[in-house]
């Protein structure tokens, strides 16, 4: 009989710990991606899913072409920046160490204008982002605001 009990409290456990796998009990699910623009995969870059109706916002760092997120089930907005290192900042006597120049490229409509959706599903915890499109440039695609930051990050040299 304390065998049968045994036995049926270890399944009643294994169950739910299987229920619980992807899940940390607030209805998230972790996402595993990876993100690519025109084929290679974003080096470093941030990914953010916006719910569309019911759900959480969440957000997470691209390293290497990869991703991971907790985020709950249902439909999401995606928006993808990345960036590339465009040049060094030149030493100063306040930041006496070089430090790269920064440029987001990927244009505004897969961020700010993004209208990818995805739906994210609690039983499919992979998701692959395939960007295309022409990357902005620093010559043509700069705003004001970049170029102001691109200054500063190089000591005021530019």
């Amino acid at each position: 009989m304390a065998t049968t009990t045994l036995r049926s409290l270890s399944l009643v456990a294994l169950l739910l710990t299987g229920g619980l796998v992807g899940c940390n009990g607030d209805g998230k699910v972790a996402i595993q991606g990876t993100a690519s623009w025109n084929g290679e995969p974003i080096e470093k870059g941030y990914i953010e899913f916006q719910p569309i109706g019911e759900g959480h916002f969440a957000s997470a760092e691209i390293s290497n072409g990869k991703f991971t997120v907790m985020t709950s089930p249902g439909k999401r907005l995606v928006k993808v920046t990345a960036e590339k290192v465009i040049g060094q900042t030149e030493p100063t006597e306040r930041i006496p160490e070089s430090k790269p120049i920064l440029f987001q490229f990927v244009p505004p409509e897969h961020n700010s204008e993004s209208k990818l959706e995805v739906d994210i599903a609690a039983n499919s915890p992979n998701l692959d982002i395939k960007l295309d499109g022409e990357e902005l440039k620093p010559q043509n695609g700069m705003s004001a605001e970049d170029r102001r930051k691109m200054n500063l990050q190089s000591g005021g040299r530019r």
